[in-house]
Formats: C-alpha cells, structure tokens, sequence
C-alpha cells in the first residue's frame, strides 16, 4: 500500500512539474461580431485569425511560448463592444487587440485602449476618419492595417489616369460607406485632374434606374464610377436596358453585377471594359496570396474574404512585434509596431506612417475568360 501511494505521489509530483514547465500562452484579444445577421463575417475573421496561430504555433510560437486567440462578441453595438474589450484587456489580460470590424464599436473603444494602453490592429473597419485619429497628434496605440476609402480613391484615379480618363461621373448608395466612398472619389479625382461630370445617389426610393443613367449619360464621362452596395443587381439590369456603351468602374460587385444581366448580354462582350478596385481578392495570381487561398480552402472548404486576410495579416503583425519587442508587454508590442517593416502577401509592407497606417497595394480588376482577374495594382 504504501509502495503504492509513493508511486502515485511521484506520478502526482511529475504531473505538477510538467504543468509548471508548460509556457503561459502569449494572450491576443479579437473583438469582432460573433451573433446576430452579420456573425459570418466575425466567422471569418476568426478563421484567418485561427489559420494563422496554427502556422505560428506549428512553428514554435513565438519567445518559446504558443499564442492564443481570446474573442469577444461585440453584436455590432458600442453597448455590448465596450465592455468586451474591457473583459479582453482587464480579465483575460490580452496584450494586443485585433478589430473590431463593426465600425461603431471600433470608434467606442478607441479611448478604451489609449486608456489602458494596449495596442490595437484596426484590420476590417475601413474608415480614414481612423487614420486621421491615430498616431501624431492622436491616438498612439492605434494601428489601420487595412486600406482607407481615401486611400482606395487614390488608387482608383491613378489606374483611371493611367488609361487616360479625363472625365467621369460618379453613382453611389445612400448608405454611410458608398457615400464617404463618394466624397473619397471626387477629391482623388479633382486631384488627378479627372472632371466629375456628375454625381447621383441611390436609395430606398429610387424605383427608376433607368432615369438615373440618362442623366449620367447627359453629362457624357468617359467613365462612370459606381460604389452601389445593395443596388447592383437594379443598376446593371438598367444599364443593360438602356444600351448606353460607357464603362463602369469603382467598387464593383462583380458576381452581383455578372450575375444581374442576361447570358446574351454578358457574353456579348458589354462588359469588358468593367474595371473595379479591391484591397483584396482570392483571384490574386501570387504564390503567396495562391498559398493561402488553399490553406484557407483546406481548413474551412470556403473562399476567403478580404476579412478574413485582413485579420490573418494582422495576427501575424503581431506577432512579429511580439518576436521583435522580446516582450508580450503592450507597451513594447506598441513600439514594435511603429517600427514594423512586415512584408504582406499583397506586396509591399506593413511599415506605418505617421498616423500608424500602413499602404498596402490595391487590386484593379477586370474581366477575362467570363470572370474577375486582377488587371493591375496601384
């Protein structure tokens, strides 16, 4: 008996030893939207998330240690966002935050971390109002990985000067982003010297699209930019109605839009002048981007979204400050940041400017083959 019980202290010992060896976890924290009609797109930042702490853990981790994700499910309200973080940063002690892809919440808790002082990756919320917010002059702490609406104007009016547009009028939701997309595109327009010709906007009562084009038409652009969000399939079926022969570009829905005209009218070739900007696509033709597209498809059986590959970069952006701070200290992980030079998979990298943005290339699509390819960059 007693021989017994010495045997199972000493197993009880080795047990305890064990654990006491084991390297704490290196904590990051994600808020993003884990319930409600939009939990998808938390989904599939948790999956980039997830795919890239599998390759980072699968590597070593990172100090010697693993690294694990904590989420908390903001809704998509500043209400339920604010003291989520809070449990993030106060009880589960994370050392960097990635989020929070609803915008609202990513305002909200935008003191709640120069507050506390723990870093925060902005890898899904697209607004320059962030950009203007952060780094010299504003929030230290705060980090946009992901491009802004003004820097997605820029790129678009670049390609467009490129291919010699001198002129192009521009239709665009009546929804928050389309129409801060809006404001974005005449500005980069006027500053690449391209004449705004018109601007409409779409919403809940416009019932004549067709009205709408012949006004655009009116003004003969050269192009028409189009930021059209839930009105895709009702524009393109117009502008397939109306016989008018002038390109559309902007950020353009290209399945929606493909979809929405005829087999007749799609094959005819009436659409392939359409151009479009993303910060993101799956038909990227890199070795990188390509890796992976079927790494993601491997795990998850889906496509990636540009949520998803945000928050995959992000997570390794964190992680490489983690490595180069030697510290899982915020405040070592906030210098490290500023002075990242982290390549991205879309080319270039993520080395910040003075408000702590980084300027990743833009994908410009085209058509080819019936399909979205990327055309270009900017």
């Amino acid at each position: 008996m007693l021989r017994a019980l010495a045997v199972l202290a000493g197993v009880t010992i080795a047990a305890q030893a064990a654990v006491q060896a084991a390297p704490t976890p290196i904590r990051i924290g994600i808020t993003t939207i884990l319930s409600g009609p939009t939990a998808d797109r938390g989904q599939s930042e948790q999956y980039g998330a997830q795919l890239a702490l599998n390759s980072i853990n699968e590597s070593g981790g990172v100090l010697g240690r693993p690294v694990e994700a904590y989420y908390a499910d903001n809704a998509c309200k500043p209400e339920t966002g604010v003291p989520a973080t809070k449990r993030l940063i106060e009880e589960q002690h994370v050392a960097v935050l990635i989020g929070a892809l609803c915008t609202p919440v990513t305002h909200a808790i935008m003191p709640v971390i120069a507050e506390a002082k723990v870093p925060l990756l902005i890898a899904t919320s697209a607004g320059q109002d962030f950009v203007d917010a952060s780094g010299a002059g504003g929030n230290d702490y705060a980090f946009k990985t992901i491009p802004s609406e003004v820097d997605i104007a820029r790129g678009l009016m670049r390609y467009l000067a490129s291919q010699h547009v001198k002129s192009v009028a521009i239709v665009a939701a009546s929804d928050f982003f389309p129409q801060a997309n809006a404001v974005a595109l005449v500005k980069a327009a006027q500053d690449a010297g391209i004449r705004v010709t018109d601007q409409e906007t779409l919403d809940k009562n416009t019932a004549d699209f067709a009205a709408v084009l012949e006004k655009l038409k009116a003004t003969a652009p050269d192009q028409v930019v189009t930021v059209l969000g839930p009105y895709t399939a009702a524009f393109f079926k117009a502008y397939e109605a109306s016989g008018w022969k002038v390109p559309l570009t902007g950020r353009i829905d290209f399945a929606a839009a493909i979809g929405a005209v005829s087999p007749q009218f799609r094959d005819s070739g009436a659409l392939s002048g359409m151009t479009g900007i993303v910060v993101f696509t799956p038909a990227q033709q890199t070795p990188g981007i390509q890796e992976f597209v079927a790494a993601y498809r491997a795990h998850y059986g889906l496509a990636p979204t540009q949520r998803s590959f945000f928050v995959y970069e992000a997570t390794l952006l964190a992680v490489d400050a983690i490595r180069r701070a030697g510290s899982d200290q915020p405040a070592a992980i906030e210098k490290a940041l500023k002075t990242t030079t982290m390549p991205s998979l879309l080319g270039g990298s993520y080395t910040p400017d003075d408000h702590n943005h980084a300027h990743t290339p833009l994908q410009i699509l085209g058509l080819r083959n019936g399909g979205p390819a990327v055309i270009g960059s900017e």
